[in-house]
């Protein structure tokens, strides 16, 4: 085998296993939340994997909030009722435990989830829907030639 080949081959398996190290610290840490707001965000109730999720901050109030954020940058939290789970995602307030709203947030979720997603250009001009031109670089405007005076 390749020298060159052997070491890519190499870095990519520690690679790999950095990578399934880190999401077993992101699985315990996550499990270090209560009962009902680690059942809520894994795959019985909402699904999220754990690598989407950046970080699981608790709120002190009344009842335990969990707010969560995304690796994209965006947040949502979790509400422990004690006999039940309630999300808030995107100002709209879901209990996990019906069918219905369940569902609701599922699909809220993955809007908040594909919100963020960052372009792979760095920049990315806006495209036009309705087929203007585009517009021209900021320039001065030239002067408008003064009147010719007849002589």
């Amino acid at each position: 085998m390749n020298k060159l080949t052997e070491q890519r081959l190499r870095r990519k398996i520690r690679q790999i296993i950095r990578e399934s190290h880190i999401f077993e610290e992101r699985e315990y840490e996550l499990r270090q939340l209560s009962p009902g707001a680690f059942n809520a965000i894994g795959p019985e109730i909402l699904g999220i994997p754990p690598s989407a999720i950046a970080d699981v901050k608790i709120i002190k109030a009344p009842k335990p909030i969990f707010k969560c954020f995304l690796d994209n940058g965006q947040t949502f939290n979790l509400i422990d009722n004690g006999e039940y789970m309630q999300a808030d995602i995107n100002r709209i307030l879901f209990d996990l435990d019906r069918d219905d709203d369940l569902n609701g947030a599922k699909y809220e979720l993955e809007k908040l989830m594909q919100k963020g997603k960052i372009a792979v250009d760095d920049e990315e001009a806006p495209s036009d829907e309705f087929g203007g031109e585009e517009p021209a670089a900021e320039e001065e405007p030239a002067e408008e030639p003064a009147p010719e005076e007849e002589v």
